[in-house]
Order: structure tokens, then C-alpha cells, then sequence
């Protein structure tokens, strides 16, 4: 890691705490625009090494330290949760080698962490790793707009999966597969805050399309979904009967399309495009592209060493 200043981290962590401002772009007149999103990293995993000074050395100081509380301690692991749990650190050297992968992953949603927080959490547990790097990096699109009827389809197969409501609309949706390099889920953020936190949002909807990115994806960051569409296919508006009845049961029944020659899945993939008005991908990458800048002095933030606290 390069060396970096007293003021060149003051003003990381200044340019790090912004908030992304909502995207001011238009699309063209292909697409209706809902309201812009607005953009963040709502998740990330940090994993590197330690090695055995360093191991020693952060053990004991988490052993005393309040905002930590420790766990399954021994001479190679130990686990712990930091910040009052908003921060998992885990370490263990024997499963590390054994599985040949880096032996220490740090946790957290950085949109928790207030200014001190960040610095603490640098200087105090991260900035003991060697090698280290992102494995998950979650980007987050928050939309003041009702999504329980969008559909997510890609060029590649995608896995489906809903769970409705009590007042049979679609409250989440997911996309792949959890254990794969990229995870799509959209669901309604205004319930989940009211359930989860009892906190109520003001605005009348609030909906989030999360992009989880895991292992070699995280690299592709800023250039993840180039193969995909969101969209709210308007599937009545077909004239032909057959076709509206053939896109209803895509739409519906996920299993279907496998039954489908690779020719008619094509058709109907491109008839779904066409009647679809909305095409949210293209918001949101304009909204990457107007953010990417900021994005990036996150992850340098986080990438780069305070060496003069040592």
C-alpha cells in the first residue's frame, strides 16, 4: 500500500463521508424516467492476512478495547464484532491454510459507521492485514418509486425468486443465485425499515435494487449489470392474444422459459424489451457513472494505509 499524509486522510475521509448526490441526468426519450436513484455501498467484506506479530498483537489489544467484544479465542483464531455489532472480524489461520486463503475477513455496511467510526476501524483493526483486498461489495439503488411489478432479465439464465405481501403484491425479488459471483435483489425498503427497525420513511414509496458482488466480480464494479435489464413490461398492450398469454406466463412462472427453444427465448426476451417503456438499468448506470468518482475514493479510503499511526 502507498503511504499516505495526515491531510491527504483528512480529506479521504471528507470525500469518503459525502453522501452521493441524486443523479440530475435525463434519459433520452426511449425511457420514462421515474424519480433518480440515489447510490451507495451498502455492504463490503475486506479480507487479508495477518501475520503472527500482527496477530498477536491486534488480539490483545481487542481483549481490553470496549467497543469490542471477543470471542472463540485461541492462539490461531479468534472472532469478534465491533462498534456496537456494526462490524464482524473474524480470524483463523488453521482454515486458512488449509482452504489456501487469506486468513483474517472484516465485515461491515459502511453506511452505519459515523466519521470516527471509519477512522477507528482503519487504523485500528484493518490497517494490520497485508494482501488485503474486497471479496463482496454491495452497490445499492434506492428508488422513490413503486418496483413490485419490475422484472429483472439478463443474457444469461437468471434464477427467480418472489415473495409476496398480505396484500398479494410483490414485496421482494431475487435474482441468481446467492452463491454465485453476482446476486440481484429488489424489494420494498420502506416495509423492510418499518419491520426490521420500526422506523417509518416518509416518502410514499421506497424501493431498493441491490447488486451484491462477490470474488472476481468486485473488480467490475463500476461495470456490473452491462447485461442486464430492469424492467416493467406493459405485457396487455401485445394485440395478439397468444403472445400477451405466452409473456404473462414468462413473467410468472420462471421454470417456463426453460422449456423454450433457444430461438423463441430469444423472441420473446426482445418482445419483453419492446413493451417495456421502462428500462431502469439505463437510469442506474447513468447514475454509476455520475457517482463513479465518488465511489472510488471509498474504496481508496478504505485500500490504503495510514502508516503514520504505526
Amino acid at each position: 500500500m502507498a503511504k499516505i499524509t495526515k491531510n491527504e486522510q483528512e480529506n479521504l475521509v471528507k470525500n469518503y463521508t459525502k453522501k452521493p448526490a441524486y443523479s440530475n441526468s435525463r434519459l433520452d426519450a426511449h425511457f420514462v424516467c421515474t424519480s433518480n436513484p440515489k447510490l451507495s455501498f451498502d455492504a463490503m467484506t475486506i479480507v487479508g492476512n495477518l501475520n503472527q506479530e500482527n496477530a498477536k498483537e491486534l488480539s490483545k489489544f481487542m481483549s481490553i478495547e470496549p467497543r469490542v467484544r471477543l470471542w472463540d479465542m485461541l492462539q490461531t483464531k479468534f472472532k469478534a464484532k465491533a462498534l456496537e455489532e456494526k462490524v464482524y472480524i473474524e480470524y483463523d489461520k488453521i482454515r486458512s491454510d488449509a482452504f489456501d486463503r487469506r486468513n483474517m475477513r472484516v465485515e461491515f455496511n459502511p453506511n452505519q459507521l459515523t466519521h470516527d467510526e471509519m477512522l477507528w476501524l482503519k487504523k485500528n483493526v484493518i490497517d494490520y492485514m497485508e494482501d488485503d483486498g474486497f471479496t463482496r461489495l454491495d452497490l445499492a439503488f434506492d428508488f422513490e418509486d413503486d418496483l413490485s411489478d419490475y422484472y429483472a432479465m439478463s443474457d444469461k439464465a437468471l434464477k427467480r425468486t418472489v415473495y409476496f405481501g398480505v396484500t398479494g403484491k410483490a414485496e421482494t425479488k431475487y435474482f441468481g443465485s446467492r452463491d454465485s459471483d453476482r446476486f440481484i435483489r429488489i424489494y420494498n425498503k420502506k416495509k423492510e425499515r418499518k419491520d426490521n427497525a420500526d422506523i417509518e420513511i416518509d416518502a410514499e414509496h421506497l424501493w431498493r435494487v441491490e447488486i451484491e458482488l462477490k470474488r472476481n466480480m468486485v473488480d467490475y464494479w463500476n461495470d456490473c449489470f452491462n447485461d442486464l435489464h430492469i424492467l416493467k413490461p406493459a405485457w396487455a398492450t401485445l394485440e395478439s392474444l397468444k403472445e400477451q398469454a405466452m409473456v404473462y406466463l414468462l413473467l410468472n412462472e420462471e421454470s417456463k422459459w426453460g422449456d423454450l427453444h433457444r430461438n423463441s427465448r430469444r423472441k420473446y426476451k426482445q418482445i419483453i424489451q419492446e413493451i417495456s417503456p421502462i428500462d431502469l438499468t439505463e437510469l442506474m448506470k447513468l447514475t454509476l457513472k455520475e457517482n463513479e468518482k465518488q465511489l472510488q475514493k471509498q474504496i481508496d479510503f478504505w485500500q490504503r494505509e495510514f502508516r503514520f499511526w504505526k
